[in-house]
């Protein structure tokens, strides 16, 4: 979608951007505006990931028990813990009770682990960074991860926080003055032939025979474009788009504000040409969305005779 003369209209393709959706050099300068999903994150799902190698950091990875005493998350390093976009999987270890698993990253209905049943346990994770669900060891029993202990992953730093309940051993902390567990990655799961993950198209269209080109709304987005934003691919008006905007003379000073979703942060990107575009960050570094359904910046910059932006969702811990 592009922004000429303060309302939206459908552009074509720009020259150069492979298909990718782009920007008019016909649009008028400060009124113009456009956003898009970045691409490039095509590659990173596309790859899916091959390894039962733990995401747990080499040095951050050590939960602590008053009764229990350390949790290695890390483990073996081949088999520890997977922090994943849906679940978690591999497994912890503590030196007084041995193996807990986490899941075996097959959940029975492809997405999230039931907990009902004792072949489909294990530990989700909620888009939001919120771990909920059952870990086990022969030794210490169920680990419940629920809402009292508030257990979470931060997905800009990887950071885990909260505590783990053990009716054997009480409260595992996750952070504190000597405990820090932390992830380098969130893992995006097994993927479909077309590199996007299976989970995410059962959960949205109760089938993985959905190529990722596909636009099923017919929004003028793909699947795989709505699956980088965090846009909803069954949701026609759901799309990642500058909504408003507003400078002053010789745009020295931009206001800007977009359609954001609570799981992606953002990056404002400004360009004096289109012809060819050099984007470049605006200055405001990575943007954490706010509360809602928007999100707004407000930047001073020099004074130019024209100057583009367009905005992008990421997810700092997919790679």
């Amino acid at each position: 979608m592009h922004l000429r003369n303060g309302s939206f209209r459908k552009g074509s393709l720009a020259p150069g951007w492979g298909g990718r959706p782009g920007f008019s050099p016909a649009l008028t300068p400060w009124r113009s505006i456009a956003a898009t999903v970045c691409l490039l994150g095509v590659l990173v799902f596309a790859a899916g990931r091959s390894s039962a190698a733990t995401t747990i950091d080499a040095t951050d990875r050590f939960a602590y028990g008053a009764n229990l005493g350390w949790v290695d998350w890390r483990g073996d390093t081949n088999h520890g813990a997977v922090i994943g976009e849906f679940v978690c999987s591999g497994f912890l270890h503590a030196a007084n009770v041995g193996w807990i698993n986490l899941g075996n990253g097959s959940p029975t209905n492809g997405i999230q682990y039931g907990n009902l049943a004792a072949g489909d346990f294990g530990v989700n994770q909620d888009g939001l960074g919120n771990l909920r669900g059952l870990a086990y060891g022969a030794n210490v029993g169920w680990l419940n991860f629920e809402g009292t202990g508030a257990p979470r992953v931060d997905l800009l730093t990887g950071a885990l926080s909260g505590s783990v309940w053990s009716a054997n051993c009480g409260w595992i902390s996750l952070s504190n003055a000597v405990a820090l567990v932390r992830t380098d990655s969130v893992a995006p799961g097994a993927p479909a032939p077309d590199g996007l993950p299976i989970a995410w198209l059962l959960a949205n269209f109760g089938t993985t025979n959905l190529p990722a080109g596909s636009d099923p709304t017919g929004k003028g987005i793909t699947i795989a474009q709505d699956y980088l934003a965090g846009t909803n691919p069954n949701g026609p008006n759901s799309l990642l788009r500058i909504t408003t905007a507003q400078f002053s003379p010789g745009g020295v000073l931009a206001s800007v504000s977009w359609s954001s979703v609570p799981s992606r942060y953002y990056v404002l990107e400004k360009t004096e040409s289109l012809a060819p575009a050099a984007w470049e960050d605006s200055g405001l570094g990575l943007i954490p969305p706010l509360a809602g359904l928007a999100t707004s910046a407000t930047l001073s910059d020099s004074n130019a005779p024209a100057r583009f932006y367009r905005i992008q969702a990421v997810r700092p811990l997919f790679h």
